[in-house]
């Protein structure tokens, strides 16, 4: 019987802005999280149940380290300057200790594909000891998108060290994923901006859908993703 050769689908993949050379590809949860780990003292790494619950799962690492102390309605880092604290980071609700560090990955494919934004539930790490990742999901053959670092901070401190994985992506699909990386650049800026269609919103959240009919009707997955193979690197 010939078996045939699996599938491949592509995710091209950036940062989008000028730290992208701090960027690293997202790694595989499995092979990195038992890379160092002896196989029987953790047997479930065998377990069908577990490997496809991971399956298609990768990492994503902070570019940087950033720390965080909370002081009522106000917050300062000792780790960097205020042009950089500015740059970088945004309160989303004082009370709630809600927060967003502007980690900018992108992903864009070809076809339809969803992909979920998860907690890094394996990874012992600073991120996950101060806060916990607001988790979510859309299509990247859909919807034109950098991904938001946005979390709760479990009290008055957070840090997050560089090469921290501070969240998973899950694509929905059986085929081996292969990434391309391209250049991050002011014409995929520009192609992208209409994901700010909510800007100044005021409790009106719409369904994925409306969101996918309205950059649908301006071709925004296709126009970008034409300049995203005019960038490969």
């Amino acid at each position: 019987m010939n078996i045939l050769p699996k599938k491949t689908t592509t995710i091209y993949w950036s940062y989008g802005n000028e730290y992208q050379i701090r960027a690293e590809e997202p790694v595989p949860v499995i092979q990195n999280y038992f890379k160092n780990k002896d196989p029987d003292e953790y047997e479930y790494i065998r377990c069908p149940s577990f490997r496809e619950h991971y399956k298609n799962t990768f990492g994503l690492k902070s570019p940087f380290e950033f720390d965080l102390t909370w002081d009522g309605d106000s917050a300062s880092t000792n780790l960097r300057n205020q042009a950089f604290y500015d740059e970088i980071f945004y309160v989303r609700n004082w009370k709630s200790r809600n927060a967003s560090l502007f980690y900018k990955y992108f992903f864009i494919t070809d076809e339809p594909l969803e992909m979920e934004y998860i907690s890094s539930s394996l990874e012992n790490n600073d991120f996950n000891k101060y806060a916990y990742l607001v988790n979510g999901k859309f299509d990247i053959g859909k919807y034109v998108r950098p991904l938001d670092c946005a979390f709760h901070t479990r009290g008055d401190k957070f840090r997050v060290d560089e090469g921290d994985i501070y969240a998973y992506v899950r694509f929905k699909t059986d085929n081996k994923i292969e990434f391309k990386e391209f250049l991050w650049n002011d014409d995929i800026q520009r192609s992208t901006l209409g994901q700010t269609i909510t800007a100044h919103r005021k409790w009106n959240y719409k369904p994925l859908q409306w969101f996918y009919d309205k950059q649908a009707r301006m071709k925004m997955h296709e126009r970008t993703l034409k300049l995203v193979k005019q960038s490969l690197l």
